[in-house]
C-alpha cells in the first residue's frame, strides 16, 4: 500500500515566524496544510477515530485526554493511528473532564498538521528542525525550490528577518491560540535562563498598558500589539 509523499511541498511563503532571535519559532498555519493536502493529495481525508463512548476524545491512564487521527485515501487506503494530546498553552496535557470545545478543536487542527507530517511527510521539515539545523539549513529552506540566480537571492532575504507580530493596522487584532503558545514558550524559556529579565518585562508591560501592579503577564497577552511589544523587549 502506497501513500503520497509530500516532502518538499511547503515553501518559504508557507512558513510564519513568531518571536525574535533565539525565541523565534516557525510554523505553517493549519489552513495552508489543509490546502496543500487538497491540492497535492486529492481524495485523502483526515479523520478522528471515535473513542469507546462515541465521542472523539480518548482518556489516557493518567486522566488526561487525547485524540487519534488518521488519513484515508481514495482507494480505501488508511494510515496508522496517530495519537495526539489535548494540551494547554504550556503544552501540558489537559485533564479529560476539563477539556473545553476550544481545546478540543485546537487539538484537532494541530493533530491534522502533526499527522500530515507523520503519515504523508507534509511539513516534516519543520518538525525535523533539530536535524536540519545541524546541516546548516533552516527548515523553510529545506522545502524550497532550487536556489535562484545570485541576483535573485537578495529579494527574499527580508523574509528571513524576524517580522513584526502584525502590520501596524492590525495591532488591535487578537492573537490565536498558536501565537499565544509561542509567546508563552519564549517567556518560559527566558524565565529559566534570566528570571530578572522577566521581572523587567512584566514591569514594562504593566506600565505600557497601565495595568495593576499584580497583573500576571501571561494572562494579559491578548493582541498583536502585546506580542509586538514583547518581541521588541526580547530583542533589545
Amino acid at each position: 500500500m502506497t501513500y503520497p509523499n509530500l516532502a518538499g511541498v511547503i515553501t518559504k511563503d508557507d512558513v510564519y515566524t513568531k518571536g525574535t532571535g533565539s525565541y523565534a519559532a516557525s510554523y505553517v498555519a493549519w489552513a495552508r496544510i489543509a490546502n496543500h493536502l487538497h491540492t497535492h493529495a486529492p481524495g485523502w481525508e483526515f479523520h478522528l477515530k471515535p473513542a469507546q463512548d462515541g465521542t472523539h476524545l480518548w482518556k489516557a491512564p493518567d486522566g488526561t485526554g487525547y485524540l487519534i487521527g488518521y488519513f484515508t485515501g481514495p482507494e480505501d487506503q488508511a494510515t496508522a493511528d496517530f495519537p495526539f494530546p489535548v494540551m494547554d498553552n504550556r503544552n501540558n496535557p489537559v485533564q479529560y473532564d476539563k477539556i473545553s470545545a476550544r481545546a478540543l478543536t485546537d487539538a484537532h487542527r494541530r493533530a491534522l498538521c502533526a499527522c500530515a507530517a507523520f503519515s504523508l511527510s507534509l511539513g516534516y521539515e519543520l518538525w525535523a528542525k533539530e536535524e536540519v539545523a545541524e546541516a546548516g539549513v533552516t527548515p523553510a529552506e529545506t522545502a524550497s525550490a532550487p536556489a535562484p540566480a545570485p541576483e535573485a537571492k537578495a529579494k527574499p532575504a527580508a523574509k528571513k528577518q524576524a517580522a513584526p507580530a502584525a502590520p501596524v493596522a492590525d495591532l488591535a487584532a487578537p492573537i490565536d491560540e498558536g501565537e499565544y503558545e509561542i509567546v508563552i514558550r519564549s517567556l518560559t524559556d527566558l524565565h529559566s535562563k534570566a528570571p530578572e529579565k522577566i521581572k523587567e518585562l512584566s514591569a514594562a508591560f504593566r506600565k505600557e498598558y497601565k495595568l495593576p501592579g499584580d497583573a500576571a503577564l501571561s494572562k494579559q497577552i491578548k493582541t498583536q500589539a502585546h506580542v509586538q511589544f514583547i518581541n521588541a523587549f526580547l530583542a533589545s
